[in-house]
């Protein structure tokens, strides 16, 4: 069997919803593989799931709920929440795994499902690996392997109480008064949609919302991380008005800025920003910032 993995990239299980590794067979069987390699180690295992605004995502973390259930894994529905909401409750709520449904910025017709271990981190390889060959060994085994009829927790619409605990951690953590402050949000009718409102209303912001409306198939159409010109230009547009612009990705892990003039903030611009503000405060950990190779050395 290969050492390396086929199923599993940088940001988990991706595809186009209803294929192979996404359809209903499929999705079942990583649930009950998940299910399987969890229950090894805690007989008592606990998952806390997810999703985007996505018309597939809901059946997808149904059945990923399902296989989970096969062998007796307590699940926890957030209904729609952003991925690092999920990261966020698998840690506080000391749970043996969280899981997204989601592909990020990609089209509505793609998913995916993210994995997270019980400290909010994603996966080791070598995890996600023994999960991909338990996945192999369940679809090749005889039997029923796809359980049309298995039975599990609906995922929406998700335990209120889970989010509202991941925006009170998050308004928690903002210090300042942000009461003047005019903000321009686009959300990319994805699963900001489902926090990002109370959560600028808890912390005294001036918000304006665009693309807050999901219909399951308009997640990143033509707007969001992709397209941080979009409220770039508005702002400009409506000179004055506005303070900064935020730009969100489909499942809001990623977030673009643009300044009060409609100047795009890019990646690299935000990590300085942020790492000053860190050390004026005395919480940048040695004084070090890490980034990829991808940033500018100017850093």
């Amino acid at each position: 069997m290969s050492n390396q993995r086929q199923l599993f990239g940088t940001d988990g299980i991706r595809g186009v919803a209803g294929e192979f590794p996404l359809s209903r067979e499929s999705t079942y069987i990583i649930g009950r593989a998940l299910g399987h390699d969890l229950i090894r180690t805690n007989r008592g295992a606990r998952v806390v799931i997810g999703q985007d605004t996505r018309e597939s995502s809901r059946w997808i973390a149904d059945r990923v709920c399902q296989g989970l259930a096969a062998h007796g894994v307590q699940v926890e529905s957030a209904g729609v929440i952003t991925t690092p909401g999920v990261a966020y409750l698998a840690r506080s709520r000391k749970v043996s795994a969280g899981i997204v449904i989601s592909a990020s910025h990609n089209p509505w017709t793609d998913n995916g499902i993210k994995i997270f271990s019980g400290d909010g981190y994603k996966l080791p390889d070598a995890r996600e690996l023994a999960i991909e060959r338990e996945i192999f060994a369940f679809l090749n085994s005889s039997g029923d392997t796809g359980a049309a009829d298995a039975s599990g927790p609906a995922s929406l619409p998700g335990d209120a109480g889970l989010r509202r605990a991941y925006i009170e951690w998050l308004g928690h953590n903002v210090s300042g008064d942000l009461s003047r402050l005019k903000v321009l949000v686009d959300c990319a009718n994805g699963a900001a949609t489902a926090e990002a409102p109370e959560l600028f209303h808890a912390c005294g912001i001036h918000a304006t919302f665009l693309h807050a409306k999901p219909d399951g198939k308009n997640i990143n159409e033509g707007c969001g991380a992709l397209h941080p010109e979009n409220v770039a230009k508005s702002i400009k547009e409506m000179e004055g008005q506005f303070d900064l612009g935020i730009t969100f990705d489909g499942d809001a892990d990623r977030a673009l800025f643009s300044d009060a003039q409609g100047r795009i903030v890019n990646g690299d611009a935000i990590l300085l920003l942020t790492a000053r503000d860190m050390q004026s405060r005395g919480t940048l950990p040695g004084d070090m910032l890490v980034a990829t190779t991808m940033s500018n050395m100017g850093l």
